[in-house]
């Protein structure tokens, strides 16, 4: 008797935060601010290609502009692995939603995230290397030891009022 099982590739996915947000009361000091919004700490990578692959995390975001007013290109957006502290080094924790396996990750954190008013470059903020990363994998959530960090570095200078930027995250074959 023969047994066979075809198995075809599934898709490689990211489910992203809807928003980040962020406030405060201008104090004249340069301020660091963490997204402190349960749902914005997490990320979802599900990787049902089969392949081994690996994969990687992008980010990008444009200028933080309010009217005439903006944010630093340089220095202004930071993701790591802590809501507690932007210089943290730690990587936010990976898990599984199920069974996977977890991926090897070679980021150094914390990452900067330089804006630009346009065509902002994409930055790696997570990877799994090859043969890692299988399955449904979480990075951080706000239960986490290591949730992720989302941080904005508002200016002394900075005009008060409602800054926006648009973030795109993106999820890449290959480690």
């Amino acid at each position: 008797m023969t047994a066979t099982a075809s198995l075809t590739a599934g898709t490689l996915t990211l489910a992203a935060p809807a928003s980040l947000a962020w406030s405060t009361i201008l104090n004249g000091n340069n301020q660091s601010l963490v997204d402190t919004t349960a749902a914005d700490q997490e990320y979802t990578v599900n990787d049902a290609t089969g392949s081994g692959a690996g994969w990687h995390v992008t980010t990008s975001a444009t200028t933080f502009t309010n009217g005439t007013h903006t944010f630093p290109d340089s220095g202004t957006f930071v993701t790591n692995g802590s809501t507690g502290s932007i210089a943290s080094a730690a990587a936010p924790t990976a898990t599984c939603s199920g069974s996977c396996t977890l991926p090897t990750n070679s980021i150094t954190y914390p990452v900067a995230i330089t804006t630009a008013a346009a065509t902002p470059t994409p930055v790696t903020i997570y990877n799994a290397a090859a043969a890692s990363g299988l399955g449904q994998v979480v990075i951080g959530g706000s239960t986490a030891t290591n949730p992720v960090g989302w941080w904005v570095n508002v200016p002394a200078s900075a005009s008060a009022g409602s800054y926006t930027s648009t973030v795109t995250m993106a999820i890449i074959s290959g480690p």
